[in-house]
């Protein structure tokens, strides 16, 4: 019962359309020349999943390129609703479109101060908001949890933040180690990774139901394949894992773009 509650609260938080930054626009009582998102990024991390320093770092450069006028950033962990670390979006925000040079002789020059310190201040807020979010749950992250819940997690991700966001471009960083334990199914076998086979995994996702719409977002992934900070997985057995998890995107209206096992070789954009 505590379960099922926890479960429904998560995904009340998640359909919850929310901006964690205040609007410029309107404080000042000006009209917004663009509301449209241009680019949204959202970092998926799995509480499964501890990232060594360099990851961390990787992980925060990439969030910075996207806190920019008309872009979004959204930050949700997820597991397997055990101890407290259910899925939830710990930051959603939007910085605001600046106004074309045209527009700006139509205000006031008082008032144009105020927006012009008032846009400052917010991407200030949204950096300061961001990185406190991404730190939190980055840390909060424990190898202990007894499942990993990752493609029914990435399933209600999809289904209720994804999909619905209105940016004209998504991009989707995934941080996880992407090794599933739960009742769908487990990458375990004798308590070692097992060699992967994707036909007969894909068969078992397709039964659950879980079978994500990641609606053309761009997705990378990071960390597959970590046991702990500083161990990883054998090159064989790495690639039966990579190989379902191209099998499951291509499945899902997913463009994938990499999966680092653990770090990626090029920047996210």
């Amino acid at each position: 019962m505590k379960r099922l509650l926890l479960t429904l609260l998560a995904l009340t938080a998640l359909l919850a359309a929310r901006n964690d930054v205040p609007s410029c626009y309107k404080a000042l009582k000006i009209d917004n020349p663009d509301a449209a998102v241009q680019k949204e990024l959202f970092i998926l991390v799995d509480q499964t999943t501890q990232l060594d320093k360099s990851l961390m770092i990787y992980t925060y450069k990439n969030m910075m390129k996207f806190i920019r006028n008309g872009d979004a950033v959204t930050i949700a962990s997820f597991s397997s609703n055990a101890n407290g670390k259910y899925t939830d979006v710990a930051y959603a925000g939007t910085l605001e479109p600046l106004l074309p040079e045209s527009a700006k002789y139509e205000i006031a020059k008082k008032k144009l101060r105020k927006y012009q310190a008032c846009m400052n201040g917010q991407y200030r807020y949204a950096k300061k908001k961001a990185t406190k979010a991404l730190v939190r749950t980055l840390k909060g992250a424990n190898k202990k949890l007894p499942h990993s819940d990752i493609l029914k997690s990435l399933d209600d991700i999809a289904e209720h933040l994804i999909k619905p966001a209105k940016a004209r471009e998504k991009i989707v960083l995934i941080v996880s180690d992407m090794m599933e334990h739960s009742s769908i199914t487990t990458f375990y076998a004798k308590g070692s990774l097992k060699h992967i086979d994707t036909k007969k995994e894909m068969a078992k996702l397709k039964k659950s139901g879980y079978s994500a719409d990641f609606d053309g977002a761009k997705v990378y992934v990071i960390g597959e394949g970590m046991v702990g900070k500083k161990s990883y997985r054998d090159s064989k057995t790495l690639k039966a894992l990579t190989s379902f998890w191209e099998a499951y995107f291509a499945a899902s209206h997913a463009r994938l773009q990499a999966i680092g096992t653990p770090m990626l070789l090029e920047d996210i954009e």
